[in-house]
């Protein structure tokens, strides 16, 4: 048997030394097209019941401390652990967050990350080139670790956001106090040690507090770090270490296969529904039969979807009591998809999971493994009342790395979220935001008291500012933009829809 790699220090290394010249220009338009998402999704999540709920405590425990970070989509401060707890929960409540899913593991990558980053951003405050780069360290260590623990870790029941997460934000906020290679080695151990997250808490608020404390206990492991902290110099490959504790069969070497030349994040992707994302190839598919066909609820006899397994082992709950279960619900995804049009917030209230006629449009769905398909395609069939049958399969749903969204359409998501939550502290148009993109800039939660100064500035999506380009090259499939703001349109719709549909209010 082969030794096994000196894991923690090779990544140590790795993101201590990582330098802007050595980002390929996707990489870094990547990481700004995970920013501006995170920030949609965290200002409006952080007007969710269960988000107040962490505010509220963080008010509480944080009392005593001087305010010093921000609360996103709120006026409160607190103190930078728990302003980085109850961000990192608003990131990922309505489960909008972006999503890296390749075959063997499951990471939202950048709700802890950017939450971590902003809170220690506001004590010691940085370059928005120097934000992005530390977010690329956390989330290559992080997914590196993941896809090195394997399927054995999912399938054993834990939520790898909340496991890797842990080591994923000790890493980028080591980054970002530009930490040595042993002081980053211990954050890593450090977050390593309080990893944790189970699955059974899914479809509840448990669920989003994993990123919530990845960020907290990120945040307090490089602090820890930077102040003489000591923890074990193999903490994920060592005896009784992550690997050992958290992947029946990990596969070490994956860790640092290709690093710095292979970049993970190029593989994240973005959500189209606020749902879990397993749901999303079969919703896409319903959604865009029922507009290419005009359905109506009154014309299906049933819904019949083909999917990979992990769509039923994890989102396979028939009977969904509120709307954090209905998200990770298939049956009512897609009853609501049937319905509605939609799988938009409005769709995962406790209100619109309890309706009685959902409970029947439910009962009419059937959902069954395929092993031909992936965890990003799916195929539906809808049998209707006239006797007719319509099928529809989906290779890569939107928002994967085989279907990526467009710039506009990133940029029109973050609209239609952060919109209804500025609108109540600002006045004028909203425009996405660029300035948080830049070289300049006091932290990365600029956008969340209302005033940046995005406002007086031209809607654009995030660009490079790295002049120098000696080994960029322009990406030829990046999109350009319109010029005025771009209407949020899910696969299946046609734009002229509200972007959080109510109920019964998509269009035809």
């Amino acid at each position: 048997m082969p030794p096994t790699p000196r894991v923690s220090s090779v990544l140590a290394s790795f993101a201590s030394g990582l330098s802007w010249g050595d980002v390929p220009d996707d990489v870094a338009h990547q990481a700004r097209r995970c920013l501006i998402d995170w920030m949609g999704c965290t200002l409006a999540g952080s007007a969710d019941a269960g988000s107040r709920r962490v505010q509220q405590t963080a008010g509480t425990l944080g009392a005593s401390a001087v305010g010093t970070a921000r609360i996103v989509g709120t006026s409160s401060r607190t103190s930078a652990p728990f302003a980085a707890l109850a961000n990192g929960f608003a990131a990922h409540v309505l489960d909008f967050d972006d999503t890296f899913n390749p075959g063997d593991t499951t990471v939202h990558g950048s709700a802890h990350l950017w939450a971590a980053l902003a809170a220690s951003s506001e004590l010691a405050p940085v370059t928005g080139r120097e934000a992005v780069l530390s977010f690329i360290a956390g989330f290559e260590v992080q997914t590196r670790v993941a896809v090195a623990a394997g399927r054995g870790q999912y399938d054993a029941g834990w939520h790898v956001t909340g496991t890797v997460g842990h080591i994923g934000a000790a890493v980028s906020v080591a980054r970002q106090l530009r930490l040595t290679q042993d002081q980053t080695l211990v954050a890593i151990g450090t977050g390593a040690t309080q990893a944790a997250g189970m699955k059974v808490v899914y479809g509840s608020m448990g669920k989003a507090l994993h990123p919530g404390k990845a960020a907290m206990d990120g945040l307090l492991s490089a602090y820890l770090a930077r102040d003489g902290f000591t923890s074990s110099t193999e903490p994920i490959e060592g005896h009784r270490g992550f690997f050992h504790l958290f992947s029946p069969a990990p596969s070490p070497e994956k860790a640092v296969e290709g690093l710095g030349e292979r970049w993970l994040l190029t593989g994240n992707g973005f959500k189209p529904y606020a749902c879990g994302s397993l749901t999303h190839p079969a919703t896409q598919a319903l959604l865009e039969l029922r507009e290419q066909h005009h359905l109506e609820v009154a014309d299906v006899e049933s819904v019949h979807a083909f999917v990979h397994d992990y769509v039923l082992t994890t989102t396979g709950n028939p009977r969904p009591q509120t709307g954090l279960e209905g998200k990770f619900s298939i049956y009512h995804v897609l009853a609501v998809a049937l319905v509605d049009g939609a799988a938009l917030e409005a769709q995962f209230t406790d209100e619109r999971v309890s309706d009685p006629s959902l409970r029947d449009v439910r009962a009419l769905v059937t959902v069954e493994h395929d092993a031909e398909q992936d965890k990003d395609s799916a195929h539906v069939r809808v049998r209707l009342r006239d006797g007719r049958s319509l099928d529809r399969a989906v290779a890569h749903n939107l928002g994967t790395p085989g279907a990526p969204m467009t710039d506009a359409q990133l940029e029109g998501k973050f609209l239609a979220l952060a919109a209804p939550i500025l609108s109540a502290r600002t006045s004028g148009t909203h425009r996405a935001p660029a300035s948080l993109t830049g070289d300049r800039g006091s932290g990365v939660t600029a956008l969340s008291s209302g005033r940046n100064r995005s406002r007086s500035r031209r809607a654009r999506p995030p660009a490079t500012t790295d002049r120098s380009r000696s080994r960029r090259s322009r990406s030829p499939s990046r999109s350009t933009p319109p010029r005025g703001p771009p209407r949020w349109a899910p696969p299946g719709c046609c734009g002229s829809a509200p972007a959080r549909c109510r109920p019964g209010s998509a269009c035809r």
